[in-house]
């Protein structure tokens, strides 16, 4: 049977949207655990009113990965679906996730991601238009969804996860292409920033984990690929969607330039938005 672990750090206004997503499908000996971890809101008591024999564990320790570390101490099952806080799985997504599980060929799946702009400014629009045709989100896993599954045999290709800030990105040089896998028919309801200054918070801290991946892990890297050269080939014979890629060209130059200085700063903001958790 399968079991779910959600590391939740102040996600107050979210968790419980998250965790009805997660008994949507009704599926039997589910086991289900929050990790709540350096938070100062009421996300605990949130989940634990929540019920559905879902277990809460507190822990003063921020950090995703040490939420991972810790909740998998307590889980038993596979499949194993990682989640975070703040995705909302529309009904049957999790059941259809774990039955594409059967594929033995196939060890990490993910669904398609939605991504929510509403009350998003422009400039974020148009970012998030340009990378509609980038082939990362919507194909293999993870995917920029918030959400995978893994089997048992794949969750054995490391111990524990490592402190760092690409977790997805960690677990994504594990595989190789043929073993990670979208999943038709499913979605997850991704929240993004409203406002261009935080969603440059947000890719300069998802820029500056890449930056450590390769440094701390470069054995990983093999199962990576860049797709923004095959997205802007899709992007330059499609005049009308040439302001969507230049705020996209934008954002992704500002972005490494500043986690470039962050990094010879020593600094180690999170670059959590918060904006999209206001809605």
């Amino acid at each position: 049977m399968p079991s779910v672990i959600i590391p939740a750090h102040n996600e107050e206004k979210l968790i419980e949207k998250t965790l009805r997503g997660v008994i949507a499908d009704g599926i039997e000996g589910l086991e289900i655990i929050v990790v709540v971890n350096g938070s100062s809101d009421a996300t605990a008591e949130r989940a634990k009113q929540f019920g559905h024999g879902i277990r809460v564990i507190e822990t003063t320790k921020p950090g995703k990965c040490n939420a991972l570390n810790l909740g998998e101490e307590h889980l038993t099952r596979f499949p194993r679906v990682f989640l975070d806080a703040d995705i909302e799985l529309r009904p049957g997504t999790l059941r259809t996730m774990i039955e594409a599980m059967r594929n033995e060929d196939v060890h990490i799946v993910a669904p398609i991601p939605s991504f929510d702009l509403t009350g998003a400014s422009l400039p974020v629009r148009l970012y998030k238009r340009a990378e509609r045709f980038n082939p990362y989100f919507g194909s293999g896993a993870p995917n920029g969804s918030g959400c995978f599954v893994l089997t048992e045999q794949g969750r054995r290709r490391w111990e524990e996860f490592p402190e760092i800030v690409a977790d997805d990105g960690f677990v994504q040089g594990h595989f190789e292409t043929a073993e990670r896998k979208s999943v038709a028919g499913t979605t997850a309801i991704v929240q993004q920033p409203r406002d261009l200054k935080s969603l440059l918070a947000v890719m300069t801290r998802a820029r500056r984990g890449g930056f450590e991946l390769q440094t701390k892990f470069p054995e990983l890297m093999q199962n990576h690929e860049s797709h923004v050269r095959r997205m802007l080939k899709r992007l330059l014979v499609r005049p009308w969607e040439w302001p969507a890629m230049f705020i996209y060209g934008y954002v992704r130059i500002i972005e490494r330039l500043i986690a470039r200085r962050q990094i010879a700063r020593g600094e180690t903001g999170w670059g959590r938005d918060e904006t999209g958790r206001s809605t």
